[in-house]
């Protein structure tokens, strides 16, 4: 079971635009940012990722809108809006350029952080995301998706949350091995979730994302980060074809495969992920 980072966090909260953003430093080293999936808040990353980055990196983590500490706002939520959060952290913070590493819907923020402030951006890690809508044949729902609305529906928030880790982000073999590990990110998202409605509004600013006729612009080094299980059909799809799809169209982009993981191998594998990012980082 993940238990406490062990590296000693400083943090507190920074005015963006005028709201308040919660975050943390931890470690020494060329900047390092962790941009977060749907609605997940900075509690919900491992200790083990976050020690490893932080021996290398002055690794910042923070709460998305709603999340944690940060408290929701009027403003419609956005992949865009995200990214300018993000982006404020690292000019108030006062940080060089950094290595963004975006999971899931984290990805898209720092896809956007890449394509409006290119100086600040180091390199990128997209991780386990992808661009909005690819192929007319397939359009993404832009709103929530009915399969999602369904089963808050019929579940209930909490019970929803605990099946939608379960399932996607781990795989079937891994979740029954090891249930406290399961148990450990539902815990740490459930205790600073946002409310149902900040987490529908982070499910439509994920599903309204739309990269995918720019991605050519984006100009820093780009690593495509994926697991060969994470095939399960989730609002945009499956995330292995999104991967495929980011490698084609990133000048120069690379790809790592980690073999045998589903969407939430920073949990199901993080000593692999971090070698994998730390990997990549030294490279760039």
């Amino acid at each position: 079971m993940h238990s406490r980072a062990t590296g000693a966090a400083r943090g507190g909260s920074l005015e963006v635009r005028g709201h308040p953003i919660a975050f943390e430093l931890r470690g020494t080293g060329a900047p390092l940012l962790l941009v977060a999936g749907t609605g997940y808040p900075a509690a919900t990353w491992p200790p083990g990722i976050l020690d490893a980055l932080a021996a290398r990196h002055t690794v910042l983590t923070f709460d998305h809108r709603g999340t944690g500490g940060t408290p929701s706002s009027a403003d419609r939520y956005s992949t865009r809006l995200f990214a300018d959060d993000a982006l404020g952290l690292l000019d108030g913070l006062g940080l060089e350029p950094a290595h963004v590493v975006g999971h899931s819907m984290g990805g898209r923020v720092a896809q956007w952080m890449a394509l409006e402030r290119r100086e600040r951006v180091r390199s990128l890690v997209l991780a386990a995301t992808g661009p909005g809508q690819f192929r007319a044949d397939r359009p993404v729902t832009r709103g929530v998706p009915v399969h999602t609305a369904v089963e808050l529906v019929e579940k209930g928030y909490e019970r929803y949350m605990r099946d939608h880790i379960r399932g996607t982000f781990f795989t079937p073999e891994f979740a029954t091995a090891h249930p406290e590990v399961v148990e450990w990110l539902h815990e740490a998202f459930w205790r600073e979730r946002p409310d149902l409605e900040g987490y529908l509004r982070h499910v439509v600013a994920r599903q309204e994302h739309q990269t995918a006729e720019r991605l050519a612009e984006i100009g820093v080094p780009t690593l495509v980060l994926v697991g060969d299980r994470d095939t399960a059909a989730m609002g945009t799809g499956m995330h292995t074809e999104q991967s495929d799809f980011l490698l084609a169209r990133i000048p120069g982009a690379a790809k790592r495969v980690i073999a045998g993981a589903a969407h939430g191998y920073f949990w199901q594998m993080p000593d692999e992920t971090a070698r994998a990012i730390l990997e990549w980082t030294a490279a760039h």
